[in-house]
């Protein structure tokens, strides 16, 4: 259910004051509730005839100052605590200071919106001591993103690579392990090297004995 009192302030504050485009303002149902978002991040909830700002880390400790209950969501007999705390009376009729944290939450979630973009959006080759060359051969032992080259770490990945290549050189594995470090491959000590050298084969001795 959705307070009009609130949802009117809400969109005033939004379009007369911050200046927000009005056609980039639109609301969703989200259980029994109604989501407010711009730019189509949901940044609010209106529920049970209050209205939720949505939490970040970056400020959640200043809601919890201001005494910003988390909203509780029930959901059959269960309830479930999300990361949306109502605004109170008392910032309802502080309008100035509503107006800095509606802001400030607004441009937060489009920040983070922009930064997994970014993340989902690069690709392996953009990695220290990557190329598009090494991208491909990636690629084709099934490594095709950074999120999943994280997650195997490179001993299985170069691994992945001897599959294909057993002449493969143990160099790559050293690419890939500063490439997953955000360093170049040249700062790499002889003694990392080797200590490295001996991990993988332990590596390899333990998967051979599986």
């Amino acid at each position: 259910m959705i307070n009009n009192d609130y949802k009117n302030i809400i969109i005033r504050i939004l379009t007369e004051i911050l200046q927000y485009d009005e056609e980039l303002i639109t609301t969703k149902a989200l259980f029994g509730g109604s989501g407010i978002c711009y730019k189509d991040i949901i940044f609010g909830w209106f529920y049970n005839d209050q209205f939720y700002l949505r939490g970040h880390p970056d400020y959640l400790t200043m809601m919890i100052e201001l005494k910003m209950e988390p909203l509780i969501l029930e959901v059959g007999v269960r309830n479930k605590l999300l990361q949306y705390y109502q605004v109170t009376k008392e910032l309802w009729q502080n309008e100035a200071k509503l107006i800095k944290i509606i802001q400030m939450v607004v441009e937060i979630s489009q920040q983070e919106k922009i930064s997994k973009r970014q993340i989902r959006e690069a690709r392996i080759k953009d990695l220290p001591n990557m190329t598009l060359s090494l991208e491909r051969i990636l690629f084709k032992a099934g490594v095709i993103n950074i999120d999943l080259l994280r997650q195997l770490g490179p001993f299985k990945v170069y691994y992945k690579l001897q599959q294909q290549n057993k002449h493969i050189s143990k160099n790559i594995l050293f690419s890939l392990y500063c490439a997953l470090e955000g360093v170049h491959v040249a700062i790499l000590t002889e003694e990392k090297r080797c200590q490295l050298m001996e991990e993988y084969n332990s590596f390899i001795n333990k998967k051979n004995n599986e």
